[in-house]
């Protein structure tokens, strides 16, 4: 329902289009009929068109109103019998009280016109054709307008429902990226502890064989700056995440030169997998190292789940700046096995984006998937 005060009344091209129209009629209409006081018709309906202006803000007062200034036609000698105009007048006064009114406020001001119309015609009971066709012409337009209040509220509840499901969605989806994120996280602190603990325990032998061996001590503290630079590295990954830390795992790490058992677990598992394997595994940085495993991992995972009859297609390249990741599904279900709905794809891209790669998923024309991931390797110098 639409309330207002006074001052905050503001009109619309839908509040005045409609009024203009059947004022405009009505005025052309009168000058179209004899024997019929151009003047008082004319001026009663332009006056009744200029009330239902605010029919939509303030329906019981002017719809209800632009009705009563019809009823004062016959007074002013004006035969409405001869007329259109005023039918639509009351049309639209009555489809506004069923549209924009309050239930008890439409029916009181339905109640008036009828009262209007009878009183308008004499004091005396007024026949019952008359009563029946005074109760159509007011209470068919308004609940026409309640029929179509009803279609609108009912719109209105499910475009509500719509925006709170993009919402969910939405906060679903966000929740997905940090918990993702922090999985990430705890990996890296894995790694980052392994290369703490290489530095140690080189530390420890060099310190042994520091006046005895020295060809043993300089290889040892290669070993503990290359650690060092490593989980450096790691470590600014780790604290762009901003996410929190718990307790990781102390199981070891899986790494690129496991693709070819992570594929062979898969083809136990009944998902047809090939495996291309371009270029060394090792001397990768440890966190690009787990991130090729987890993305390929992730890929066979969501391909196994949408597509189990269907077939896929792996590609490891290791170039000088980087390692190119390349999967793709073919037929066997339809979502061509690597695209999901879930959270598969979002930790690819979160896998990718900390290393400043680049991921990139489509469809193919056949109903498959490809999902092509870049991860720089900077070259240590």
């Amino acid at each position: 329902m639409n309330r207002v005060t006074g001052a905050q009344v503001r009109l619309d091209r839908g509040d005045v289009l409609l009024p203009v129209a059947v004022a405009l009629a009505g005025v052309a209409e009168v000058f179209t009929v004899d024997d019929v006081p151009r003047t008082a018709a004319a001026a009663t309906t332009v006056a009744a068109c200029t009330l239902l202006l605010w029919r939509r803000h303030l329906p019981l007062v002017f719809a209800t109103g632009a009705c009563l200034v019809l009823m004062l036609r016959p007074w002013l000698g004006v035969p409405d019998d001869q007329l259109v105009a005023p039918l639509a007048i009351v049309f639209a006064s009555c489809f506004a009280l069923g549209r924009h009114a309050a239930t008890r406020s439409g029916l009181t001001g339905i109640a008036v016109i009828n009262l209007g119309v009878h009183w308008s015609e004499g004091i005396e009971l007024p026949p019952l054709d008359g009563l029946l066709w005074a109760g159509a012409l007011t209470l068919g337009p308004w609940i026409f307008g309640r029929l179509v209040l009803a279609h609108a509220q009912s719109n209105e509840l499910l475009a509500d429902q719509a925006r709170g499901l993009v919402r969910e969605q939405r906060q679903l989806a966000e929740r997905a990226v940090i918990d993702e994120r922090r999985r990430i996280a705890r990996e890296l602190h894995d790694v980052i502890a392994h290369s703490l603990s290489v530095m140690v325990v080189q530390a420890g032998a060099a310190r042994e064989v520091l006046h005895t061996d020295p060809s043993t001590v300089e290889r040892a503290l290669d070993e503990i700056q290359r650690a060092g630079r490593a989980a450096l590295g790691e470590t600014g990954r780790l604290l762009h995440l901003l996410r929190e830390e718990t307790d990781s795992e102390l199981t070891p790490q899986p790494a690129a030169a496991d693709l070819p058992r992570l594929a062979e677990q898969f083809r136990e598992s009944g998902l047809d997998v090939a495996l291309k394997m371009e270029g060394p595994t090792d001397g990768l940085p440890a966190g690009v190292d787990l991130s090729v495993f987890r993305i390929v991992e992730e890929g066979l995972t969501n391909a196994l789940k949408h597509a189990p009859d269907g077939s896929v297609m792996v590609v490891y390249h290791r170039g000088a700046d980087g390692v190119d990741l390349d999967l793709e599904s073919a037929g066997g279900g339809g979502s061509g096995g690597l695209s999901s709905n879930g959270h598969g794809l979002i930790g690819m891209r979160e896998r990718v984006a900390v290393f400043g790669g680049s991921l990139d998923a489509a469809r193919t024309d056949d109903g498959g998937f490809v999902v092509a991931a870049r991860l720089p390797v900077r070259v240590a110098t």
